[in-house]
């Protein structure tokens, strides 16, 4: 395996990675008042 394989090898690594770490973002932005307010009414009923 050439340096210049190796090297698209990593790239390729970090835009997977890139890539979950946006998903899991936008999970969360679109996801964070819900489960906010779930955790919420959960709190107020124990």
């Amino acid at each position: 395996m050439t340096h210049r394989e190796q090297a698209q090898g990593l790239v390729e690594y970090g835009l997977i990675i890139a890539l979950v770490a946006l998903l899991a973002i936008g999970g969360l932005v679109l996801l964070g008042p819900i489960l906010g307010s779930m955790f919420s009414s959960m709190t107020g009923s124990v």
